[in-house]
């Protein structure tokens, strides 16, 4: 499962690895405070009880007490969707960028730092990616969207996980007015500035709501032709594969372990 990925554990020896490509990259930028933290997660389950700065690989970043940001600013964190996009961006077939689900902003800073227009869409963690991007002055590349996405514009109640923030999800148990809007893709279009002929990425990561956020972009995917998609998926379901399949023509390939590439043909 990806809490493995989520929440490290010494336990947890196929993974040292990639626990150790970490360590590499917090030495790498002298970010000790970083490696301290990451180094008592693995140890003892514990999140740091401290607030810091923090640069790496994706830009300068606030990193919350009590939360696992210090993890997400790390390149070996997904790294292989960090080496496709580097790659595409290097071969000029990436020039939007659209972050659904965008946790602290880290692969917005990084990539409008390098010109890439960005568009984030983020209910829970909005005001640290306000403050990241203030940091790192890229104000006039990323258009913040402080909201969830669906298939209907609502209020819904989110529950929001207290030290892996962007692993946040809708809980609709829970009756009564909700805390966070949800509001549909194709209706803030025209806020976008999106030109149809740019070639356009997609990052999708929304916790079980990727069919209804897809729903809620049918006029974007029907009709926007240079359009890829990022997506999570595990063993054995196709829910997001079916859903992109009836909107469009697809080609699907894999990335990593859980995450797939979807490239409209």
């Amino acid at each position: 499962m990806k809490d493995e990925a989520y929440y490290p554990s010494w336990k947890n020896v196929s993974q040292y690895k990639q626990y150790l490509s970490y360590f590499g990259e917090y030495v790498r930028y002298g970010d000790w405070k970083s490696l301290g933290a990451s180094l008592k997660m693995v140890l003892l389950n514990k999140p740091s009880r401290q607030e810091w700065r923090a640069k790496s690989a994706m830009g300068h970043f606030n990193i919350r007490k009590g939360t696992t940001d210090f993890q997400f600013i790390n390149y070996a964190y997904e790294r292989l969707v960090r080496d496709y996009l580097k790659q595409q961006l290097g071969a000029n077939k990436l020039d939007t960028f659209i972050d659904i689900g965008a946790c602290i902003g880290e692969y917005d800073i990084w990539l409008a730092s390098q010109g890439v227009q960005c568009i984030a869409f983020e209910p829970v963690n909005y005001k640290a990616i306000e403050e990241n991007i203030k940091l790192n002055n890229v104000q006039d590349k990323i258009k913040l969207f402080a909201c969830g996405l669906g298939s209907k514009q609502e209020k819904v109640n989110f529950n929001i996980m207290s030290t892996v923030t962007g692993s946040s999800y809708i809980d609709r148990s829970n009756a009564g007015e909700g805390n966070i809007p949800i509001e549909r893709f194709d209706d803030l279009i025209p806020q976008m500035n999106i030109s149809p002929e740019k070639n356009i990425i997609v990052k999708l990561d929304v916790e079980g709501m990727e069919t209804e956020v897809l729903e809620g972009a049918r006029q974007f995917i029907t009709t926007y032709p240079n359009l890829r998609v990022i997506f999570e998926r595990y063993e054995g379901d196709n829910t997001v594969n079916d859903k992109l399949s009836e909107l469009a023509n697809f080609r699907f390939d894999r990335i990593d372990k859980y995450n797939y590439l979807a490239t409209k043909q």
